[in-house]
């Protein structure tokens, strides 16, 4: 059944419907007195086609937007994971379980040892030895080295080496012992620095000064026991180093005498360093029988 009802034209007699004013055909004007051709009915009963109709009409509007609405909402938001979302089917076909409000017990993490620090090696900014440079006469002969490291208090340990065993060993405490003739380098090694000392080994005795005595005789010191504590000495000017000269062999008073400048020496035999050079420490030294021994003592003298 059609909503609108249909009148008939009263010119050409063509049916058309009842909302129109013309005749679709001719252009003849509808018959306002007329009755519709379908039906019957009066016009009363068109109206209330015509109102049904938009109620229709209202409620498919109404039903379309409904149904865009509930799609929006159901969009997936741009750049989810549509395997992650309740309900939705994966693209490997397995259906993924929604998200679940219950806490998820997390493992405990695993406690992976790892090596302790490394500790930082001592610093030392210098190292002072007590002799840069000295001899040794004897084989056996000892002597003690010390090093003294900056800053002050640092615990690095110290390394002592002899570059040629063969003239002279020197052991971790700085004692150098001589071996054999020779010149060599101990150095101590300490943090990272290095400082060195030249040691001479005389293992064959110089040849001894000759001994005088007063009618004109002469011989050695050797040959009357007499002999001095050192015959090559070799100090620093920069701190005014000194050392004592000693003879041993005898109760008699030694007389002390140097031919430079360059060092000073007093009655008990104290050697001075005044300034760089080389020179001869003389000592005579008398005996009961008259004579008198003559002894010589090499010093030199470096910054």
């Amino acid at each position: 059944m059609a909503f609108f009802n249909e009148v008939k034209c009263g010119r050409c007699d063509r049916k058309y419907s009842s909302i129109r004013s013309r005749c679709p055909y001719c252009g003849a004007r509808k018959n306002r007195d007329g009755k519709d051709s379908s039906s019957g009915k009066n016009v009363q009963n068109n109206r209330l086609q015509f109102i049904i109709g938009v109620i229709v009409f209202i409620i498919i509007v109404l039903a379309v937007i409904i149904l865009v609405s509930a799609s929006l909402k159901n969009r997936e938001p741009e750049g989810a994971d549509p395997s992650e979302s309740p309900g939705v089917v994966s693209v490997d076909g397995n259906e993924s379980a929604p998200p679940s409000d219950e806490p998820v017990d997390t493992p405990p993490p695993t406690f992976v040892p790892t090596d302790p620090p490394a500790t930082p090696a001592p610093v030392v900014n210098s190292i002072t030895l007590n002799r840069d440079d000295f001899t040794m006469f004897k084989v056996g002969e000892t002597f003690q080295m010390t090093a003294t490291l900056s800053p002050a208090g640092t615990e690095a340990e110290i390394i002592w080496i002899s570059e040629d065993d063969n003239v002279v060993t020197v052991d971790q405490d700085g004692l150098v012992t001589a071996v054999d003739r020779g010149t060599t380098i101990v150095s101590a090694t300490a943090g990272g620095i290095t400082e060195e000392c030249i040691v001479r080994v005389r293992a064959d005795a110089p040849k001894k000064p000759e001994v005088t005595d007063n009618s004109g005789s002469s011989g050695s010191g050797a040959s009357s026991g007499i002999s001095l504590s050192a015959t090559d000495v070799t100090i620093h000017s920069s701190t005014k180093e000194k050392f004592t000269l000693k003879v041993n062999g005898t109760d008699s008073t030694p007389v002390y005498s140097s031919n430079s400048t360059c060092v000073s020496v007093d009655a008990n035999g104290t050697v001075e360093a005044v300034s760089n050079g080389t020179a001869t420490i003389t000592v005579t030294v008398p005996e009961s029988s008259g004579s008198t021994v003559t002894l010589e003592c090499i010093v030199r003298v470096i910054s």
